[in-house]
């Protein structure tokens, strides 16, 4: 299927421009400003629609803009009106009369490819957005976000868990604790105990020694004060009497006394404090590598359950690739660039870009076999030869959009109205002569 017909109205630059393309190249030419890319917009915006009506669509002055297109079995027709729905009104009508379609932009999209293929626009891209471009052609149905390992949630959360593993290591590293260290802790507060009952025990010694000190100095003053009272004895015989008994009886309870019970060390108890907090300590700490080393070994499985569903998704896209069918032999995906014959796309020769592009275009158009060419004042002959041979062997309708002023070239327009008609020259299979140009006729009242 072609477009046998085009029909356009008032729109952009158009004011009218009725033509019948032929089946294979039609170069659509003029002097800059005078719609030729108003005709190559309208035929995408008339079957493409909403993805790429322009803001005005109607051109200024008029009301009404109308793009007619006939391919064949259905005549396609949008209409514009100033200050209306920016999408315009579509229809699509079969030539035997029967009714129109209902849903026509969903009919439309089952012919048009998906995408707005210019094929000189491809080989200006940049080597990611041709990627890009070619990827939604030969993989419509696999999102290339969804497999790029480095964009995917799960790898970024894979990379952020690995992250915090390092740091979660690098704290249970810090963490030093000697060897030979006993798995239960000291009993601090026993032993705390024990010294209290130790420095207590000595302090009812040392109380008791003070108190028996002050006996025996009270026993030696006692003493002297009987020497005294010899010396006064006719006096204080009886207190001497009574002295004398009161040393006896106290002499009699010093007599009963039972030997002091031995002091105790107590370093030994501070010591054993010191090493039981030491070691209590160290068994803390490698409680605290247990519990770091517990929530490593748990986000690592995370890590590793993730790292299997991005092998999963490596393996979907290496599949997806394989599988891929190009349009062309020799083309292929690198790393997030378009190679061809093993060489990235921008490093190849003019030729080859161009027969490629072209090959790429036309497979993403099967159905409706039509495709539009902006600035193809850019290409030289050769080029110009090798998209028109692919024209006739594909099957394939062009329109190219050509800066020509002589009127000699095409359908030539001239502010926004048709002029002349140029048949195209038929393309020469094989040679170097260069195809030869029909008559030229006039324009369509």
């Amino acid at each position: 299927m072609r477009i046998i017909g085009f029909k356009a109205i008032d729109f952009k630059k158009i004011k009218v421009v009725d033509i019948t393309p032929n089946e294979f190249v039609n170069r659509i030419s003029g002097a800059n400003g005078s719609g030729k890319t108003s005709l190559l917009d309208a035929i995408e915006v008339c079957l493409r629609g909403t993805r790429n009506v322009p803001s005005k669509p109607v051109r200024k002055g008029a009301s009404k803009a109308i793009i007619e297109i006939d391919l064949g079995e259905w005549i396609v027709r949008r209409t514009f009106s100033e200050g209306g729905s920016k999408n315009g009104f579509l229809t699509v009508e079969p030539k035997d009369g029967k009714s129109r379609l209902q849903g026509p932009q969903e009919f439309l999209n089952k012919l048009v490819g998906p995408n707005s293929f210019d094929p000189l626009e491809f080989i200006r891209m940049k080597p990611e957005q041709q990627f890009a471009t070619l990827y939604k052609i030969v993989l419509p149905d696999v999102d290339p976000n969804s497999l790029d390992i480095e964009k995917n949630p799960d790898y970024l959360k894979r990379r952020e868990l690995k992250k915090e593993i390092k740091a979660l290591e690098t704290r249970r590293d810090d963490i030093q604790i000697p060897d030979n260290l006993p798995m239960e802790k000291r009993d601090e507060a026993r032993l705390l105990k024990d010294l209290g009952e130790v420095g207590e025990h000595n302090a009812r010694i040392e109380r008791e020694k003070v108190h028996r000190a002050q006996i025996e100095r009270s026993q030696k003053e006692m003493l002297n004060a009987n020497q005294e009272l010899r010396d006064q004895i006719a006096k204080l015989e009886k207190r001497l009497k009574d002295g004398v008994d009161q040393y006896e009886r106290t002499q009699r309870i010093i007599e009963d006394w039972k030997p002091l019970a031995e002091t105790r060390d107590p370093a030994h108890y501070t010591e054993a404090i010191t090493a039981a907090r030491i070691v209590n300590a160290a068994i803390d700490r490698r409680g605290q590598r247990n519990e770091l080393q517990k929530e490593i070994d748990a986000i690592s499985k995370r890590v590793d359950t993730i790292s299997d569903q991005l092998d999963e998704l490596e393996r979907k896209q290496t599949k997806a690739i394989e599988e891929a069918k190009f349009p062309i032999p020799g083309l292929a995906f690198g790393n997030e660039e378009v190679i061809f014959e093993g060489i990235p796309f921008s490093q190849v020769s003019n030729a080859d870009q161009i027969r490629a592009s072209v090959a790429i275009g036309m497979a993403d158009n099967p159905e409706l076999r039509t495709m539009r060419i902006k600035d193809g004042s850019l290409l030289d002959d050769a080029s110009m030869k090798i998209i028109s041979e692919m024209s006739m062997t594909e099957n394939f309708q062009l329109f190219v959009e050509v800066v020509d002023t002589s009127g000699d070239v095409g359908v030539y327009l001239e502010e926004g109205e048709v002029k002349a008609v140029n048949d195209e020259p038929e393309p020469q299979h094989g040679g170097d002569d260069k195809p030869v140009a029909k008559k030229k006729t006039k324009a369509k009242k």
